[in-house]
């Protein structure tokens, strides 16, 4: 299948491209710049250049595709805005696949984020397509980013209880169910949570950061005013700032989780646990 993958540039687009290349198929990496564009061109996957606003240009980008897997624009303000023009652009290409890549508990009003991916999921089942939608937890692979202070501190600082529990999911299981979903018709229309299988809390993440570089790690809890501080002081934008905090706030009372069964009888087997997905990438060679 040629399966045109948006938003290809990021870490969510990355493991689809790969995980569709391993199985066989044609990824069609969609990015907004020409220097993008030539960078998997490099590395042998086709690509195309539009951008969210020009939907004549995203049509044109979904022209000869089987299938479309979306991977919205991670915080932004017009996510929904957004969504709603891919899904049109593939009705107008007429590509009648369509996958969302949208997150777990969407719903939630205090998270403004997460309700726009609602907004997105609505927006779709409104449209002729034949509509996947998959709302993964969170990355199991957003633990690596915090490996250099476990190193030097032995310390994992995060700003809301750590005690709030999570279900965290491994990257590869999510590109690996991609490739089921566009294989297997029976999933059309289906709405899949897409969860790892275990329930841990920031401790227990600190444990496994611990094993990660050899020494003990504690988590510790950053108050989140001085989180919010920190990054209205590094520059990052305001609105994404609120959103962040507002998702952390919720995080910090209710943690995030949900079932692996989904994922489990996707994949066909026991979905992948946070030590082993972060050993293995940690063992992948570097480009």
């Amino acid at each position: 299948m040629r399966v045109v993958v948006t938003g290809a540039g990021g870490k969510t687009g990355r493991a689809v491209i790969a995980g569709l290349r391993r199985a066989g198929h044609e990824p069609i990496a969609l990015v907004r710049r020409a220097a993008a564009a030539q960078e998997f061109r490099g590395q042998g996957v086709a690509a195309r250049t539009a951008h969210f606003t020009d939907a004549t240009a995203l049509t044109e980008a979904f022209g000869g595709a089987d299938a479309v897997y979306h991977v919205p624009p991670n915080m932004h303000p017009e996510e929904d805005a957004i969504g709603a023009r891919v899904a049109d652009a593939a009705v107008a290409a007429g590509v009648r696949r369509f996958i969302l890549h949208s997150v777990l508990a969407p719903y939630v009003p205090a998270m403004p984020h997460h309700l726009r991916k609602a907004s997105t999921e609505l927006a779709l089942r409104t449209r002729p397509l034949h509509w996947t939608i998959v709302q993964p937890a969170t990355y199991a692979q957003n633990l690596l980013g915090y490996l250099e202070p476990a190193r030097s501190e032995g310390r994992y600082r995060v700003p809301y209880s750590p005690e709030a529990p999570f279900t965290p999911v491994d990257l590869d299981d999510v590109a690996d169910v991609a490739v089921v979903l566009l294989e297997d018709e029976a999933t059309i229309y289906g709405t899949f949570e897409l969860c790892g299988p275990q329930r841990l809390d920031s401790q227990d993440q600190a444990r496994v950061l611990g094993d990660l570089v050899g020494r003990e790690v504690h988590a510790t809890a950053q108050p989140l005013e001085q989180w919010r501080a920190a990054m209205t002081e590094n520059g990052r934008p305001a609105q994404e700032v609120e959103d962040l905090a507002a998702m952390f706030d919720w995080y910090d009372r209710y943690g995030l989780c949900g079932s692996d069964l989904a994922l489990r009888a996707l994949l066909g087997r026991r979905p992948t646990d946070l030590t082993s997905a972060l050993h293995r990438d940690l063992s992948r060679p570097t480009r």
